[in-house]
């Protein structure tokens, strides 16, 4: 009652399951990630009396000291250590960009942005 009734009642020859299995997984598939553009998805860390909706359109800004984030004239947050291609990419565009609002955070003290 092992291989040898395998082989028997089957009526072909036994193989590994496992038979290219290793080419099988190199091979791309369907769910393949294929990154077109760099991410920049930044935390925003909120001020103590603001606070974000997911799906908002939020104001990028350039500063001395970073980039501050406004919710139309109102200042809501700060972006820290965000990546140099970021800034350099806002600096470019006039020192402005346009975020939105992919994520609150659990406690509400930060966003998760996408800057366009």
């Amino acid at each position: 009652m092992g291989l040898d009734y395998i082989r028997a009642r089957t009526g072909k020859p036994w193989r590994k399951l496992w038979d290219r299995g290793l080419d099988r997984l190199k091979a791309p598939t369907l769910l393949d990630l294929t990154m077109s553009e760099a991410s920049r998805v930044m935390t925003v860390q909120l001020n103590s009396d603001a606070f974000g909706k997911t799906g908002d359109t939020l104001i990028v800004q350039m500063t001395a000291d970073g980039l501050s984030v406004s919710d139309a004239l109102r200042a809501i947050g700060r972006i820290r250590n965000a990546p140099p291609e970021v800034t350099a990419a806002i600096s470019d565009c006039g020192g402005y960009a346009e975020a939105v609002v992919q994520r609150v955070g659990m406690f509400g003290d930060t966003l998760e942005v996408s800057v366009k």
